[in-house]
């Protein structure tokens, strides 16, 4: 967790937020349990995504203004394929891993960065698989339902 909580850095007001990942429908604790194919990772036991991509899982990503869908926009490093079906793999050869998620949060609690890290159960190996993706949440805001004190 150490690897993804360094790759994130808040500005005045914001704050990190770092979770191992656990998969919302078998329960898997992320321990040897991630396959990481088509820009996301996938668990071993039900091929459930943590959905990097749209935020949409309240376990995995959790905020009090929990805004999704959202939409991750590239910082520095590019962002892995969506089209690909390709398995990611340690140097070591290995497909299974577990997974931790670090949040930049703002002062509404709205996630403003993500990192995604990646551990190699068979040696221990890391890896940043999304480096501090900003998340789009304009987008995410004008398809999100009006609330009923707004009428």
């Amino acid at each position: 967790m150490s690897l993804v909580e360094g790759s994130v850095r808040a500005e005045p007001g914001e704050r990190v937020v770092v979770l191992p990942v656990a998969c919302r429908l078998c329960g898997s604790d992320g321990v040897d349990g991630f396959e990481v194919w088509a820009g996301d990772c996938h668990c071993v036991g039900c091929l459930i995504g943590i959905g990097v991509w749209h935020g949409d899982d309240p376990a995995t990503f959790p905020s009090e203004e929990l805004v999704a869908p959202w939409t991750l926009v590239p910082s520095v490093t590019p962002l892995p394929s969506l089209t690909s079906g390709d398995y990611f793999r340690c140097s070591a050869g290995s497909m299974v891993f577990q997974v931790a998620v670090a949040m930049v949060l703002g002062q509404d609690d709205a996630v403003r960065r993500i990192s995604v890290g990646l551990r190699c159960s068979e040696h221990g190996g890391l890896h940043l698989y999304i480096d501090s993706a900003h998340v789009d949440l304009v987008s995410a805001r004008a398809i999100r339902p009006p609330d009923d004190d707004a009428s």
